[in-house]
């Protein structure tokens, strides 16, 4: 008797599953690469620089990399692929010629950016926007607030350059978010 009654709970558990049901494949969690990013890459505009790490005193005190073809990593901004927006810029032209965000402005969504850290494979960030920005009307709070995403921003000049010492009056602003384990977005 307890058999038969064990054998038709069993029977009605599975046909209350449904024939459709699949099982989610194991997606490896994430792990955050130890140390610093060394390097940028962005198929698509041809870009593939050095990272420098700039220390700065603060969010306003934005200084270009030492190098045109270099990125620079504010390091007061998340680590790239942390939780946070981390932030990253690059000159747009040098004294002669385009510099390694010349094309930044070309970036479209579902594009692909790809940060180099020392020791593990590169992380994957997918392009969400691209804006360009009146200096005086900067995302400062999305840029540099609080957020439970993984977020990168690059960003660069743009607009009319001013030969009074203030340079460009805009900025392309790029965000894009990391590619998680399972092709969710961080």
């Amino acid at each position: 008797m307890l058999r038969a009654v064990v054998l038709a709970v069993a029977a009605l558990s599975l046909s209350l599953t449904p024939a459709s049901a699949k099982v989610k494949p194991h997606v490896p969690p994430f792990r955050m690469p130890t140390g610093w990013p060394v390097s940028i890459t962005i198929p698509t505009i041809k870009v593939k620089a050095m990272v420098e790490h700039l220390a700065l005193n603060g969010p306003k005190a934005v200084d270009a990399p030492f190098k045109w073809g270099d990125v620079g990593w504010y390091d007061l901004s998340a680590r790239p692929g942390a939780i946070g927006h981390a932030i990253m810029f690059g000159h747009l032209d040098s004294t002669c010629c385009p510099a390694v965000f010349w094309l930044l402005k070309d970036l479209k969504p579902r594009q692909t950016i790809w940060i180099q850290y020392k020791w593990k494979k590169p992380l994957q960030f997918r392009v969400m926007w691209t804006k360009d920005y009146p200096d005086s009307h900067l995302p400062t709070k999305f840029m540099y607030g609080s957020t439970t995403q993984r977020g990168l921003i690059l960003f660069t000049c743009s607009g009319v350059f001013h030969y009074d010492g203030s340079g460009y009056d805009h900025k392309i602003v790029v965000y894009a978010r990391l590619v998680m384990p399972g092709n969710k977005l961080g």
